[in-house]
């Protein structure tokens, strides 16, 4: 076993570092991801509409956008433990208080809480937990790291989600689902404050130990001149928006747009998260077949604008001839079986590209030679660049929804569909995006050899 880590850059010590950060990586996420699974009854527990989850949910990019850069160096000052068992314990607490409150709470309520479950998330623990995986290994082997982690944390996703649908299958309402998912986040708080080594710190000691408050603003400054760091933002920007749609939307929009049920939506969307295993594949290919991360990258990102295109033009050639219809009574002509499942197929396949793409789309801010001491800023300004769909795309791609018609007591008394042109638009502004990545990356592959020789 420690022939085989050293091969692919790690020691024993390390390794078992990279499983426990990615084992509460994942976890902490318990009760965010819900919206994955129940993306139309999740909202409706907290008692708000798909436009109103998402404003919610791009609570994510707001955080990001105000604090990675200014706090993400938090996490080379204070042990893994520290980090994770506080972070975690915040998120579940206000995870529980959600759950216990809905769906009484207002939205401006609603809005500081996700806000703060996000903020102990993304902005305390993200950086740090980034930072760990990028000095968990050589610069070799990056994408390798990167892949193991992703591939990690979309195991226990799945896992997490399949649980969800088991649940819903049952019978389980989906506020026991979120009272479930919060005892999950505080459990995993607690395992993480024995498991993980007292001193353990993310990064190097001496690292830590002379860094400053204003040298870790230097170092924002000195990668904001690194065009690897930007154009691997880019990237990610680009992507992000389609791991946006992919992970909560394509369900959503298989409901909105066509009347698909509630557990055939939470079994699509747990396949979909499934998906999140593929980055191991990533890794691989990356290993053994190609040159670099981005000509991985580059290819990829090709063929998800082909696929996402297709997908917007079936949507657009197949419009159901009724607009809405009485509350848990589906007609059966809305869509063809044929026409629905091809669907179903085109958006697994480009769930697929998508996470494949994501699970080492930080890899070339490793590759390029960023020098560690600035790693945890270079990664803090790819996050807040890349991840500026996290706060734009929930509220532009939720906000399409048509919602239902409700009674006074905000029963849903008819069901409205939305336009399929509007979401097969929708489809067709998700290529353009791979497009974009696609050149990017392209960018990237030029760049590399030039690099490398100068660094030699």
């Amino acid at each position: 076993m420690r022939n085989i880590l050293e091969r692919v850059g790690f020691s024993p010590v390390t390794f078992i570092q990279l499983v426990l950060i990615t084992v509460n990586a994942q976890l902490i996420y318990a009760f965010w991801d819900i919206r994955n699974t129940i993306p139309k009854d999740f909202p409706a527990a907290m008692g708000v509409t798909d436009a109103q989850a998402g404003t919610l949910y791009s609570m994510q990019g707001l955080v990001i956008l105000l604090g990675t850069v200014a706090l993400g160096w938090i996490g080379d000052r204070f042990s893994i433990r520290t980090i994770m068992f506080l972070t975690t314990m915040g998120v579940g607490a206000i995870s529980l208080f959600i759950t216990v409150s809905s769906p009484h709470l207002s939205l401006g309520t609603l809005l500081v809480c996700f806000f703060l479950m996000l903020l102990l998330s993304e902005v305390l623990f993200k950086p740090a937990n980034f930072k760990a995986v990028r000095i968990s290994t050589t610069e070799d082997h990056q994408g390798t790291a990167f892949g193991f982690f992703e591939f990690g944390r979309g195991l226990l996703a799945f896992l997490v989600s399949l649980l969800w649908t088991m649940m819903l299958t049952m019978g389980a309402t989906p506020k026991t689902i979120m009272m479930t998912s919060s005892v999950i986040v505080i459990v995993a708080g607690f395992f993480v404050f024995f498991a993980v080594p007292k001193d353990q710190r993310v990064g190097d000691d001496d690292e830590t130990q002379t860094s400053s408050t204003m040298e870790a603003i230097r170092g924002v400054g000195h990668v904001a001149k690194i065009p690897v760091v930007w154009i691997a933002g880019i990237n990610v920007f680009c992507i992000y928006g389609t791991f946006v749609a992919a992970g909560t939307y394509f369900a959503r929009y298989l409901q909105a747009g066509y009347g698909a049920g509630a557990v055939a939506a939470a079994t699509f969307a747990t396949v979909v998260i499934g998906l999140r295993m593929l980055p191991l594949v990533s890794s691989i290919l990356v290993e053994k077949v190609f040159t670099s991360t981005a000509h991985f990258m580059r290819l990829l990102e090709v063929m998800l604008a082909a696929v996402l295109f297709i997908i917007g033009v079936m949507f657009m050639l197949n419009q159901p001839t009724i607009t809405q219809y009485p509350a848990d009574q589906v007609p059966d002509n809305i869509i063809s079986d044929g026409v629905f499942w091809t669907l179903v197929v085109l958006m697994l396949i480009a769930s697929a590209l998508t996470f494949m793409i994501r699970g080492v789309y930080y890899a070339p801010i490793g590759e390029f030679g960023v020098p560690k001491k600035h790693s945890s800023s270079a990664m803090s300004f790819a996050i807040t660049v890349g991840y500026i769909p996290a706060l734009l795309a929930p509220v532009v791609l939720g906000g399409l929804i048509s919602p239902s018609i409700t009674d006074a007591n905000e029963n849903v008394i008819t069901e409205v569909l939305t336009s399929t042109t509007t979401l097969g638009i929708a489809f067709f502004g998700l290529a353009v995006l791979a497009l974009v990545a696609a050149i990017m990356s392209h960018a990237l592959v030029r760049m590399h050899p030039k690099t490398k020789a100068q660094s030699v």
